[in-house]
């Protein structure tokens, strides 16, 4: 009976649960399926708890690539590191993660104005009041994942939309 169970439990359920977390954590690698609730847990007023900016950031599409933080307090500006170069991605993939990853940044961090993302041969610059007038709402409000969906991620879907949303919102 132990054994039955041991080859049922390794052989069928252990996969399955195994394929489920495989699958939902390559959803979250990607705005359109990503899980933006998860994120409230983040959620700050003040951008100088590097520990908190870095949580949030780990959290988000693109985190593979990671390379650490640096915060400007005088600014209020954060600036987030990757290891690679932007030639390395499609293009328009890039500019939906870079604007998915700002615009939650400034919505769970209420006093960051600016975030800059350095990669290898660029740097992208998104700011606060430029997100805010592309929302067209209170950052703050977009806590509720419903109207984050409705206000952020249905605007990200179309190619033309994306690219709209980077060019209003990057200060390059």
């Amino acid at each position: 009976m132990g054994i039955i169970g041991l080859v049922i439990v390794e052989g069928f359920v252990n996969p399955t649960i195994e394929a489920k977390q495989d699958q939902y954590e390559a959803e979250q690698q990607n705005p359109l399926t990503h899980d933006f609730a998860v994120l409230a847990k983040y959620r700050s007023p003040y951008m100088g708890d590097n520990s908190n900016l870095s949580h949030l950031n780990q959290a988000l599409p693109l985190r593979e690539k990671l390379n650490g933080y640096r915060l400007y307090p005088e600014t209020f500006t954060a600036q987030v590191n990757y290891s690679m170069d932007t030639r390395e991605m499609n293009a328009e993939e890039l500019e939906r993660i870079l604007v998915y990853n700002a615009v939650t940044n400034f919505v769970m961090i209420d006093n960051l104005q600016t975030v800059v993302y350095q990669f290898e041969n660029t740097s992208q610059t998104l700011r606060r009041e430029s997100a805010q007038q592309w929302t067209g709402t209170e950052l703050k409000e977009l806590q509720n994942p419903e109207l984050w969906n409705s206000t952020v991620r249905e605007k990200l879907v179309e190619p033309a939309q994306v690219k709209e949303a980077f060019s209003q919102i990057v200060d390059n």
